[in-house]
């Protein structure tokens, strides 16, 4: 099946549109959510990230930005079939030239948007394999998973720094997934369609660290055979990402804040600087300000970096948002498979109710984990390390989180059942409170049937 566990966001505001879409998808092995609008269809691209989207034409933002623009600086990449109710020609070539996978004319066939989904999943999976090829040391960008009022504090915060070209330090501990929100200040801002350079300021040799970073004349030291640019000439145009910042040597600190005051670099060996335009994303797992304190880190560099700061939250303080990570990490090794895995009950209920020091990268490898191990699309809670098990076994009673809507743990050992049925109970709230008290709406954010969110509304006496 050509859309076998992808992921399609069909957009129309016609309802039978979707309908005869969402038919087909399922027909062909993928998963389909629906948008009716320009703000439905911005909800879903902050929640999920898809492989295809199917949308029609002439749908605008509120403030008259081009659908198919907005689509592209949040989800850059992703193919788009436009559909259009005009029968003009020279209407969907524009779009083909504005950078639309396809167009169909309504009333379309099945069959051709069978062959227009298929050309779409195709010309993306070779670019994403060209682009490995030629970029392998570039990082291949997660889509921001969460809905926890923590993560769309941190959202809005990247959202409003992206519209300008200040400096952001994102701060964290290590596998909150910095480098995701690095990358998204890049995506949701006007360089989008510039270069974006990262490098790790802690795996550079510290002899290198100035040519790496402001490049070098040829001959300006031994082993110099060639002229070479440095990362900020590079990323002229676009964004830098300067990795583990707190790793840089003082001598080179010095240097970096006079670039980044003069927005210019001087390569190793050149007596003349280099104008660069580049927007500089600092981050760090260290604490900047301790580090300032001992005198290993400037003073003057922490606050010329420390324009925007974003703290990625760690997941034990966004438990709300496990269930989301979980099934995104599965979806993915569901695709890279070709299976449909599940999980158990329990074995969810063990991972909310789990502290995962390792944060979200540890989460991602245990579901990869598990996913390997398993000879079963259903996912036990035998397949856990032990760690994560004894987390929803017995032990000292306390509280999934300091939240008291949360079940408590039950005669030291954690009501399973209970634990599940609230958050699923939270997740219905949420997307009715999104949706605006609309059934049909808010299903189509669970991904759901409608009737089936009725019904546990009923069970659940909230209707």
């Amino acid at each position: 099946m050509p859309l076998k566990n992808r992921s399609v966001l069909v957009v129309d505001p016609d309802a039978g549109v979707r309908q005869l879409v969402k038919r087909l998808v399922r027909k062909l092995g993928g998963d389909v959510v629906e948008a009716a609008g320009s703000s439905d269809t911005l909800t879903q691209l902050g929640l999920a990230h898809f492989d295809v989207i199917v949308a029609d034409l002439h749908l605008t933002l509120a403030d008259g930005t081009a659908l198919l623009t907005a689509i592209e600086r949040r989800q850059p990449g992703t193919p788009v079939v436009t559909l259009t109710a005009s029968g003009s020609l020279s209407e969907c070539v524009a779009a083909i030239r504005a950078g639309a996978s396809d167009c169909l004319i309504k009333p379309f066939r099945a069959a051709d948007l069978e062959v227009a989904l298929d050309k779409a999943v195709s010309v993306r999976d070779r670019e994403l394999e060209r682009r490995r090829a030629r970029e392998p040391h570039r990082h291949a960008c997660e889509p921001l998973v969460g809905g926890s009022r923590r993560m769309q504090e941190v959202l809005r915060t990247i959202m409003r720094a992206a519209r300008t070209d200040a400096t952001v330090l994102i701060t964290g501990e290590t596998g909150t997934g910095k480098d995701v929100l690095a990358h998204l200040v890049h995506e949701a801002s006007t360089r989008a369609r510039g270069p974006l350079v990262a490098v790790n300021c802690g795996a550079i040799p510290e002899g290198l660290v100035e040519s790496e970073l402001f490049g070098h004349a040829r001959g300006a030291f031994t082993g110099a055979l060639e002229r070479r640019l440095g990362v900020f000439a590079q990323a002229s145009g676009g964004t830098l990402i300067l990795d583990e910042i707190g790793e840089l040597p003082l001598s080179a600190q010095v240097k970096l804040l006079r670039v980044l005051e003069e927005h210019a670099v001087t390569p190793v060996g050149e007596a003349h600087a280099i104008p660069v335009d580049v927007r500089v994303v600092a981050v760090t797992h260290r604490d900047l300000e301790a580090l300032c304190a001992v005198g290993r880190f400037r003073d003057d560099l922490f606050f010329r970096l420390d324009v925007v700061r974003v703290e990625a939250p760690p997941l034990r303080a966004r438990r709300d948002d496990i269930v989301l990570l979980t099934q995104h990490f599965l979806d993915a090794a569901a695709r890279r498979s070709g299976r449909r895995l599940e999980l158990a009950k329990e074995t969810l209920a063990a991972l909310v109710r789990y502290d995962w020091p390792g944060n979200v990268r540890e989460l991602q490898n245990l579901i990869e984990r598990m996913a390997l191990l398993s000879t079963e699309d259903l996912l036990t809670a035998d397949l856990l390390p032990p760690r994560v098990r004894a987390a929803s076994g017995a032990g000292v009673p306390r509280p999934v989180r300091d939240d008291a809507s949360w079940p408590l743990l039950l005669g030291g050992a954690i009501d399973l059942q209970g634990a599940l049925d609230d958050i699923e109970t939270r997740l219905i709230v949420e997307a009715l409170g999104r949706a605006k008290g609309n059934r049909s709406a808010a299903a189509r954010l669970l991904r759901i049937n409608r009737t089936t969110l009725i019904e546990r509304l009923r069970r659940k006496a909230l209707n």
